[in-house]
């Protein structure tokens, strides 16, 4: 790069140096400028890039670029002049530079113009037609064009609409602190769509009359109370917690059961068709009859699933277990979650590998194909069992290892890692920054809360966690959000120091917040990984040039 003259100094002396490099590195937190047949423009709050294409097959040292304070002007061999104009405000000309960046057969002049007064401009020269839309932060989230007034009055409409032809919401409706009583829910005395919540009443008797139709039902520290269901749960589903010796006479269709932290409760069906599953946590001496179907009965007891469970270390806040009825039988079994956070249980992941595993007349298939190549007929008979036997192998090895990784604890919790950060690399593609940033946070919020043997203080592999780090701080530069970026930069450097792109996405972050020593050090540093990288070439060039500018500021 070559600073640009002071006004009245020839251009001659400003010849272009030699350069092969890629092209100047894209700084976070540049907004839109424009583009003509001539040239392309963006801009910061502080400085302005121009890039000028230049004819193809350029000489070295043909080129030249006149910067003054209200204009520029780019001379290319022995054309006239190829861009100029009068700018639309004033640039200070010490502080601006230029140079030729060539890729290829390709070439652009490159002007970096600093502003005089750190403002965005609506236009590059004061001749061109002034943009109708402001400038847009080309690294922040797209902001969607104001909608005019017809158009609001429009969407007022229908949510007014809405409103009105919507069903109607539904209302809390509280029983609580009541003792000894015996309550009766009727229609005539609750709110349209009422969720019921029964909240510490003891020694009670709860009927739900056959015309009520509730939205839900939440059974909240009760103690010695019985609940009648007789009336319709629009949702089949009743929720209890802290309750102790409560029982539930279900009379109509209630799919789901929830209890947490409860103890000697009673969930008695009068027809074993209306019940689905039974969803506990914490709890105890939990008992389920079904009148219509004696056979299907059975209880719940997180002492005895501890029994039964040895290796499993359950914990009443923590550990969710679903009970349903298989095979003629209630079966109660522990929940674990997929990678991509689906509730299931082992026997179901078990299942399904069995399902996936290649069948014997899949496996005869594709060895028959394998066979049938000009490769495969050379093969002895001998050659040819061997390679039947390595084939039938490898899938069962492939399913086995399938399921050992889904059936552990430390297996499932690294798939969930993973499937998050996937996640947010689908999301970053697409250009959903914010979006993939969520998708990040989530994995690194796994990775830090894991089981004790998926590694070291119940975190999953730095490596993962710094690469996760790292494509966060990616986002962050995306959204504009630099010292977010420089945050997850520096915590991924710290977490696998020799791991390169944090150390270049940590310099883009102090580059940005115009902290230009480190971000030379940082870019230094990335090339000390990786020699070859040309965006951290490009970096620190730009970088060197900002500091140096800096340092000249501070000392006028």
């Amino acid at each position: 790069p070559q600073p640009a003259p002071r006004q009245g100094e020839s251009a001659s002396r400003r010849r272009v140096p030699r350069s092969n490099g890629p092209q100047m590195l894209h700084i976070p937190g540049q907004y839109s400028g424009g583009e003509t047949a001539e040239y392309r423009w963006t801009q910061t709050k502080a400085e302005l890039e121009v890039r000028v294409p230049l004819p193809a097959g350029l000489a070295d040292g043909s080129v030249t670029c006149e910067i003054l304070p209200r204009s520029f002007a780019v001379r290319a061999g022995e054309e006239a002049v190829a861009v100029g104009g009068e700018l639309a405000a004033v640039v200070v000309v010490d502080d601006s530079l230029w140079s030729v960046e060539r890729d290829g057969s390709r070439a652009e002049a490159v002007l970096s113009l600093r502003k005089a007064v750190a403002e965005l401009w609506p236009r590059l020269l004061a001749s061109d037609a002034e943009e109708a839309a402001e400038p847009r932060l080309l690294d922040g989230l797209e902001r969607k064009a104001p909608t005019d007034k017809n158009e609001l009055l429009r969407q007022a409409k229908e949510r007014a609409k809405g409103a009105l032809d919507g069903p109607s919401k539904a209302v809390q409706h509280v029983v609580e602190g009541r003792s000894g009583e015996r309550i009766a829910l009727n229609a005539s005395g609750l709110p349209p769509l009422p969720v019921i919540t029964l909240r510490k009443c003891t020694d009670c008797e709860v009927v739900l009359g056959e015309g009520v139709a509730a939205v839900k039902l939440l059974v909240e520290g009760c103690v010695n109370t019985t609940v009648a269901v007789n009336g319709k749960v629009l949702t089949e589903t009743i929720e209890l917690w802290q309750c102790e010796g409560v029982a539930v006479k279900i009379a109509s269709a209630m799919r789901t059961v929830q209890l947490d932290a409860c103890s000697g409760v009673k969930l008695q069906y009068a027809r074993a068709a209306d019940f689905d599953r039974c969803l506990t946590a914490g709890v105890f001496d939990l008992a389920l009859s079904f009148a219509d179907a004696p056979s299907l009965d059975g209880e719940v007891d997180l002492g005895t699933l501890r029994a039964q469970m040895p290796d499993k270390g359950l914990s009443a806040e923590t550990d969710q277990f679903i009970s349903r009825h298989v095979e003629g039988a209630l079966l109660t079994e522990l929940i674990v979650r997929l990678s991509n956070d689906f509730p299931t249980t082992e026997r179901e992941v078990a299942d399904f590998a069995a399902k996936t595993r290649m069948k014997s007349d899949k496996i005869d298939e594709v060895v028959q194909g394998m066979l049938g190549s000009s490769l495969g007929r050379e093969l002895s008979g001998a050659e040819r069992q061997q390679m039947v036997e390595m084939v039938k192998s490898q899938s069962e090895a492939a399913a086995k290892a399938q399921h050992t990784a889904e059936g552990t604890a430390a297996g499932r919790h690294l798939a969930r890692v993973e499937f998050k950060k996937a996640a947010g690399n689908e999301a970053f593609k697409a250009g959903e920054y914010q979006q993939a940033a969520v998708a990040y946070t989530e994995a690194l919020s796994l990775a830090a809360s894991g089981p004790e043997d998926c590694g070291e203080g119940g975190t999953v592999d730095p490596a993962i966690a710094s690469a996760t780090r790292c494509n966060r701080a990616a986002c962050f530069l995306k959204l504009g959000r630099y010292a977010q970026a420089r945050e997850d930069a520096e915590a991924a450097a710290a977490l696998q120091p020799s791991y390169a792109k944090a150390h270049f996405r940590l310099a883009l972050a102090l580059q940005a917040e115009e902290k230009f020593p480190e971000a030379v050090a940082a870019f230094n540093k990335a090339l000390q990984l990786e020699p070859k990288n040309k965006e951290a070439a490009a970096g620190l060039r730009m970088a060197e040039v900002q500091a140096t500018r800096q340092r000249r500021q501070q000392q006028q």
